[in-house]
């Protein structure tokens, strides 16, 4: 055996685990931005509800599951800079969402609801806009920037 050997075992013992982390690092990472979405879609949702709930005029029975149309937004369609310049004063919060899909995030902010678009921009930033909603109509828009 060279004397080499044994340096070479104890380094690759060392660094296994370290190979193993990064590893899970990159799968907590995917889980996490899944759970975003996950999020992001339970909200569009609700509003979609709270919504329907709110409008008299609607039938109180919604169709069967299978003859509901899907979002025309996925959750990335907020990313496209055209879709922000079409957002005007006056819009609905629904219309809002359908142009620019469900926000990553809302809350709520001096009696009005905040809808937050933003995405994590490598380590040390994010793109995040957002759409101020007071008596359910667009009152500000802030479109996307580099934070």
């Amino acid at each position: 055996m060279s004397r080499g050997t044994p340096l070479y075992r104890l380094l690759a013992v060392l660094l296994l685990p370290m190979a193993a982390a990064a590893a899970d690092d990159t799968r907590v990472s995917f889980l996490e931005q899944e759970v975003r979405n996950l999020q992001r879609q339970v909200q569009a949702l609700s509003l979609q509800m709270n919504e329907l709930q709110r409008q008299p005029d609607r039938p109180a029975i919604l169709p069967p599951l299978a003859d509901r149309s899907a979002p025309s937004a996925s959750p990335e369609t907020w990313l496209d800079a055209s879709r922000w310049k079409r957002v005007r004063r006056g819009m609905s919060e629904l219309d809002v969402i359908g142009l620019l899909g469900p926000p990553t995030s809302m809350r709520e902010e001096n009696g009005a609801r905040v809808l937050l678009y933003a995405i994590e921009i490598g380590s040390s930033g994010f793109l995040g806009g957002s759409v101020w909603i007071r008596d359910r109509a667009v009152e500000q828009v802030k479109t996307p920037t580099l934070q």
